[in-house]
């Protein structure tokens, strides 16, 4: 969850809207009331034409985008809820619809902090009434980015206090109110937008590596115990005999190319906290997710989808504006470059799998909440051999890297912030006694609710059965 930060400075790159003198906040007061819900296409001429038929032997896909910036009135809780003001780059919401001729699935990502289970449950029933598909083949995944509002609370039971103190005052005036419905309404036209627009796609998978920018902000003193550095002074060098917390800078790129070998759309996974821009800036900003899908859209054309991953315990090595730039555009460039080299990917038949598991609750949160255990949904998009596999909350990379290491498919890739919060953070046993920000006030959950999460996503991903020789060996250069 996100600490409480003074303001430091706020910049402004020259392409973005300027916020400096009087007539261009003005001029930027107007465009966010006049053009903020404009749908963005990420489609081919053919995309508002009625649905193809499809063929059982290919995939179909259909690709949109909306902004969803906040007016400048929306309240910014990094901040002690002063208003976000201004708008760095702007937030977007992405919809993705795959069929196979049998089965559609959908995922809807957006550059928000969270996906909570209520806005999940909403933006899905919304998604299934535009486009027939059913709920739980409905996947949200959130960037969470530390410079963008929180989705709102809907259909909650009872509210932590953490949540009440530090979320929920934000989301009381009405200006937040105006854009949750404009954002729920944005969800609806996109999936009606990427489902009309379904055309021929293949599916390729790359991956390059971009260790210069993640950190594991939990580094191992030599008894076990974790020193909490959430900025390192220098991230190459661990000082006082503390050792390196686990991490995966793999990058790994799905690209959907249509009939013309053109990417419609590219999904992009990095674990990576996009915590860089806020410290220096209260403005509105996607931060360095935007950045990366903006240098990514430039290179391949398309539209960028970025998947944020296991990230509890990584984020970025350097912090501040010019670095948000920086890592984004090193990420664009890699994924553009591992989208040159891919594999080819034979999907067939779509395959989705969920299961509902029981979080128990620490006894604190026990008497906050008022229940024993937090529901939480683990769901698993099978694509011939590439599985998908979305945790609720904040999972430390330790997750993903159990989950990868027995998954029964070459191409598992893990989210984290997907479908709702469960518990919060949470790591795999032991990672409770080592100490650090994990085991703080945001980490609802006992120590065994990590395992829960693992072995759920193992179980859902053997029940599909085994990928077989799902693989085409075709790499293009």
């Amino acid at each position: 969850m996100k600490p409480v930060r003074q303001n430091f400075t706020q910049s402004q790159p020259a392409s973005r809207v300027g916020l400096g003198a009087s007539g261009a906040a003005a001029a930027g007061i107007c465009r966010w009331r006049c053009l903020r819900w404009l749908l963005v296409v990420g489609i081919a001429a053919a995309g508002m034409k009625s649905v193809p038929s499809v063929r059982a032997d290919g995939i179909y896909a259909g690709v949109a985008k909306a902004e969803i910036t906040p007016a400048p009135g929306v309240k910014n809780e990094m901040y002690k809820f002063a208003p976000f003001g201004g708008m760095l780059t702007p937030l977007q919401l992405r919809v993705l619809v795959i069929g196979d001729g049998a089965r559609k699935i959908a995922l809807v990502q957006w550059d928000l902090v969270y996906a909570h289970a209520g806005a999940v449950a909403k933006v899905r029933e919304l998604v299934s009434a535009e486009t027939g598909i059913p709920p739980g083949d409905i996947l949200v995944n959130a960037s969470h980015s530390h410079s963008a509002p929180e989705p709102p609370f809907l259909n909650v039971e009872r509210l932590a206090r953490e949540e009440i103190e530090s979320v929920l005052p934000a989301q009381l005036g009405p200006e937040y109110q105006q854009w949750a419905g404009q954002l729920f309404a944005a969800c609806r036209q996109a999936a009606k937008v990427a489902n009309a627009s379904l055309q021929p796609v293949t599916l390729e998978i790359g991956r390059a590596t971009v260790p210069e920018w993640q950190y594991n902000r939990r580094p191992r003193r030599p008894d076990g115990t974790v020193e909490s550095i959430l900025r390192p002074e220098d991230p190459a060098i661990m000082p006082a005999g503390l050792r390196f917390g686990p991490m995966d800078p793999t990058l790994t790129v799905l690209i959907l190319r249509n009939r013309a070998h053109q990417p419609l759309a590219t999904l992009f996974n990095y674990p990576c906290h996009p915590v860089s821009v806020y410290v220096d800036s209260r403005s509105v900003s996607a931060d360095w997710p935007g950045y990366a899908a903006d240098q990514i859209e430039t290179s391949l054309g398309g539209c960028a989808i970025f998947l944020q991953g296991c990230a509890g315990d990584l984020v970025p090595a350097r912090r501040g504006l010019e670095a948000a730039r920086k890592m984004g555009a090193l990420i664009g460039e890699r994924a553009a470059h591992a989208a040159g080299r891919p594999l080819r990917i034979d999907v067939g038949a779509l395959q989705v799998r969920a299961a509902m598991v029981a979080l128990p609750l620490t006894a604190e949160k026990r008497l906050d909440l008022g229940r024993e255990a937090a529901i939480a949904e683990v769901q698993v998009f099978v694509l011939g051999s590439v599985a998908i596999v979305a945790l609720p909350g904040e999972p430390m990379i330790e997750l993903a890297l159990a989950i990868q290491k027995q998954s029964p498919y070459p191409h598992t890739v893990v989210l984290g912030y997907s479908n709702g919060v469960g518990v919060y953070y949470v790591g795999l046993p032991g990672e409770k006694a080592r100490g650090g920000f994990y085991g703080g006030i945001w980490g609802f959950g006992t120590d065994e609710c990590g395992a829960i999460m693992v072995e759920a996503a193992l179980r859902l991903l053997r029940e599909t059965g085994p990928p077989g020789t799902q693989i085409q060996e075709q790499s293009r250069r």
